[in-house]
């Protein structure tokens, strides 16, 4: 069907002069290599300065240009934004990615003043083989494998824009803007010809640390009856249970370094490489462990009982959300021994007296989530496209395969 599909879109979309049989615009993560096709389509964008709209205008800088540090930490001061947009996470991403793929920042100004930004990845992306699409990305490089670090509760950090400004805002020459993990409600459908598509919506569910705080017998009589009783045997049967979290970086890493272990075992026996295989991925989290751990936004927590690991757990932790990155959990013969739950009550109970606000289990919909969780948020990963006839012949193709099926 697949082969079908791009039979229909190649037939078509020669006559519009849209045939496309290269992936132009890729680019090798591990080389840093552009290709000159992207590399034209850049220096284009980068000779219009300055965009206007009302009394905003918007201005791309280049990614390693003083002026975004600068901006970026001024305008995080007053947003108080997730730790994904905080300058910690993004002084290391720009750090780690090949410069060629590096987004530059786009500053939006209010009467001259820096009111709000974001990064803009850009790449020329063909779908099916066939189908062109000169496409940006909201604090993303547009490069999967680079982007497979997930950032979620993505924004525009500063003031607020609506889909409809950022669009008459950005330089006009492209086709699609995707949004990646942002609030389901963020960005409402700009009510123009453009086309707002839901790519993904997940559940991101989180505990109210408050409510662990105001709960008079604790954390754990505030999930279900079943989560509370498979929570309460787990415990019982391990026996003493210790949390650890890293007091310096020599621990810190010790616990990561244990975590990437039980984490690729777990994956590997599943038939799957894992996260950590991607060696790019594990050298940015090294990189972040070692510039954030001392501003306390790195939380490395090592569970165990009679002085065996039950798991580790890997927390970002910014103005007042611990957000749950990453795990390695030990494997049990017991079955009725549930690591998870035990490391995330015991992470839990711990960020609640710490005081913090937000225990963030992420998005997905892994089962165990919302079951630990006592609240939920909803992120998307959008796609606006702007009217173009390729895009219409797209659809029609997909609904014609879908018929033949």
């Amino acid at each position: 069907m697949y082969a079908l599909l791009i039979a229909i879109l190649r037939v078509l979309l020669i006559p519009l002069g849209l045939h496309a049989t290269t992936r132009a615009g890729t680019s090798d993560p591990t080389s840093g290599h552009r290709p000159e096709t992207h590399r034209a389509a850049l220096r284009n964008t980068a000779c219009i300065r300055a965009r206007r709209m009302d009394d905003l205008s918007l201005d791309l800088v280049e990614p390693y240009d003083v002026r975004v540090e600068a901006t970026w930490r001024e305008l995080e001061a007053k947003a108080q934004p997730s730790f994904f947009l905080t300058w910690g996470w993004i002084e290391n991403w720009l750090a780690s990615v090949p410069s060629a793929d590096a987004p530059k920042l786009a500053i939006v100004s209010r009467g001259g003043a820096p009111a709000a930004a974001f990064f803009v990845g850009k790449k020329l992306r063909v779908r099916h083989r066939v189908l062109p699409s000169r496409s940006l990305f909201l604090n993303a490089t547009g490069v999967p494998q680079l982007d497979e670090l997930c950032i979620e509760h993505n924004a525009v950090l500063g003031e607020p824009l609506a889909l409809a400004s950022i669009m008459d805002l950005l330089p006009g020459d492209w086709d699609e803007l995707f949004l990646p993990g942002v609030a389901a409600d963020a960005f409402a459908a700009p009510g123009r010809d453009e086309r707002v598509r839901i790519e993904k919506e997940v559940s991101s569910p989180y505990v109210d640390l408050a409510r662990v705080r105001a709960a008079p017998q604790g954390y754990v009589s505030l999930l279900g009856s079943s989560t509370r009783a498979q929570l309460r045997r787990a415990r019982r049967t391990l026996g003493s249970i210790e949390l650890e979290v890293a007091a310096d970086l020599e621990r810190a890493y010790a616990i990561y370094d244990e975590l990437v272990a039980l984490h690729q075992a777990s994956w590997v026996a599943r038939g799957q490489p894992g996260a950590f295989a991607d060696r790019w991925f594990d050298a940015f989290h090294r990189r972040l462990i070692d510039k954030r751990f001392a501003h306390g936004e790195i939380q490395l927590a090592r569970v165990s009982a009679g002085g065996e690991t039950v798991g580790c757990l890997y927390n970002l932790v910014k103005n007042g959300r611990v957000l749950f990155y990453q795990s390695g959990l030990a494997r049990f013969d017991d079955p009725h021994v549930k690591p998870g739950y035990v490391c995330h009550a015991a992470a839990i109970e711990r960020a609640a007296g710490d005081g913090h606000a937000i225990y963030d289990f992420l998005g997905g919909e892994a089962r165990y989530k919302r079951q630990l969780a006592t609240e939920e948020a909803r992120l998307a990963w959008l796609r606006v496209q702007r009217p173009r006839a390729r895009f219409a012949i797209e659809d029609r193709v997909r609904r014609w395969a879908k018929l033949v099926a």
